[in-house]
């Protein structure tokens, strides 16, 4: 009999006890420790729209450019997609509408009503940059074509380069000594400014002061990246080899030989 009181009395403690405890929890202010669910896991890896992909980069179709150095200067495109630019702006390559040295980051003029910068290249004495529409804005030094406007002249404010074509918009661009380069929605490449050691890429020596497409990159060839160089220009295509034109003389073109 004294054994079966025993008994009843553990069961019953059994059973109180975790009754207690819940109790406990359910009055207590102490926050409570719980596995997440599968939806705050998943917050914790960013949507690629949120990721910091600009400037990872130069040149790349995958990426923008958000900030690049020319001769004397630097640009840069800020969080609001305005460019500002400082050092030396002796051609109006800092785009603000002058052309004296600027020694703090200083706005450039307008890029065009609504219009904002998404893919920055600065050359020798000239910027260029991609808007968010697919056209591209250039100033500073203009005697080769750089500025891709149709003529030679310097341009102090961000001015709009020539058509790239019905329809064409650029993605991605690189600017060399004293030409640009841009990899165009197609996966073409349109260059313009100086051309005479064959750097715009469209089978002759002369400058160009609008977008011209460069010869073919290859049967059925597209490129993703580029790079321009003083006097050449290289560009790297969707099968992952590179083609290089322009200036060869020490080497740069990468093909065994040194001529242009």
């Amino acid at each position: 009999m004294q054994q079966r009181i025993i008994s009843m009395v553990l069961i019953f403690l059994m059973v109180l006890l975790p009754l207690s405890v819940a109790v406990h929890s359910l009055n207590t202010d102490e926050p409570q420790a719980s596995l997440p669910s599968g939806m705050d896991i998943e917050r914790t890896i960013s949507p690629l729209p949120q990721l910091n992909t600009p400037g990872f980069q130069e040149g790349s179709v995958y990426t923008n450019t958000t900030v690049s150095s020319g001769g004397d200067f630097t640009c840069a495109i800020i969080s609001n997609g305005s460019v500002m630019c400082w050092g030396y702006g002796y051609s109006g390559n800092l785009g603000s509408g002058g052309t004296t040295t600027l020694y703090n980051p200083t706005q450039t003029s307008s890029l065009g009503a609504g219009r904002t910068a998404v893919g920055i290249a600065a050359g020798l004495d000239h910027t260029c940059a991609i808007l968010d529409n697919g056209s591209v804005a250039c100033w500073g030094y203009g005697y080769y074509g750089q500025i891709g406007d149709g003529s030679t002249t310097d341009a102090s404010t961000p001015t709009l380069t020539d058509s790239f074509g019905v329809g064409r918009t650029a993605v991605a661009i690189s600017a060399g000594m004293d030409h640009t380069c841009a990899i165009l929605d197609n996966g073409s490449v349109a260059c313009w400014g100086k051309g005479d050691s064959g750097q715009l890429g469209d089978g002759t020596g002369m400058n160009r002061l609008s977008p011209t497409l460069t010869s073919s990159l290859g049967a059925g060839r597209t490129a993703i990246a580029i790079a321009a160089g003083d006097m050449h220009t290289c560009a790297l295509l969707d099968n992952g080899s590179v083609v290089c034109w322009g200036a060869g003389s020490t080497g740069a073109l990468g093909r065994g030989t040194a001529t242009n």
